[in-house]
């Protein structure tokens, strides 16, 4: 369920701060919300702000399969991030635990026992990410070699430039997620300290590349009805 206030916001909500909030609170069910997800550890916005000095929370989740691939990456973010724990089986986090992350920290299933039963151990969680109120915020995404714990790829981004698109804006950090493992699959993965050879990251399970196809198809489809109305003499835009 998804709601949205009509009441004004200036005179009933003033203890947000001075002048109240910039824009319209908003109530979104969490659990449902995963529904929109395209794979695990996939965050997923839960409204569209990603604005300068928007507080941004996105839902995650992962659950457990036999055939479970080294899902294992670190990743960097000037503002920490808040997760919070909405419920947990054989997980980590549990159930209410609310974590502040690291400005570097891992990133896996967070399982105890991510190759068990499909499903018999899953995770669903928050997490609130932190826009500054402006340019530059610097996001990284890192692989560390799975023998010497050497760095041996990273990507950096400012989570504050975007592709921008006409009607739907995404969530940045995907994209970095997604470009990342892109390229790092491309080299030839062998660290040069202790000269292993890593296994390639595995794309498919998570849902990042979806995301951005799905953001970029969105606003190629809503741009071709456009166009079409426009050439059949309707007027303006459709309804958002």
């Amino acid at each position: 369920m998804t709601v949205q206030t009509d009441e004004p916001v200036e005179e009933t909500l003033e203890w947000f701060g001075e002048g109240g909030p910039t824009k319209e609170p908003r109530a979104a069910n969490s659990f449902e919300h995963m529904l929109t997800h395209q794979g695990m550890q996939q965050q997923k916005e839960m409204f569209n702000f990603f604005g300068p000095g928007d507080m941004v929370p996105v839902t995650a989740f992962s659950y457990s399969i036999p055939d479970m691939p080294r899902f294992h990456f670190y990743h960097y973010n000037d503002q920490q991030e808040v997760v919070i724990s909405m419920a947990s089986e054989g997980a980590p986090l549990k159930t209410g635990h609310v974590h502040i992350q690291d400005t570097t920290h891992g990133v896996t299933m967070f399982l105890n026992k991510p190759k068990a039963p499909v499903m018999q151990a899953y995770q669903m969680c928050i997490i609130a990410i932190r826009m500054r109120d402006a340019a530059p915020q610097n996001e990284a995404k890192i692989f560390r070699c799975s023998e010497c714990n050497e760095v041996i790829f990273r990507l950096d981004v400012d989570m504050h430039v975007g592709p921008p698109h006409p009607y739907y804006q995404e969530l940045p950090n995907i994209r970095l997620y997604a470009d990342a493992v892109d390229a790092f699959n491309e080299t030839d993965r062998i660290c040069s300290a202790c000269g292993h050879h890593n296994e390639e990251f595995p794309n498919y399970i998570a849902g990042w590349r979806r995301y951005t196809q799905y953001i970029e198809l969105a606003n190629r489809a809503r741009g071709d009805i456009e166009k079409a109305g426009a050439e059949a003499g309707f007027g303006g835009e459709i309804a958002r």
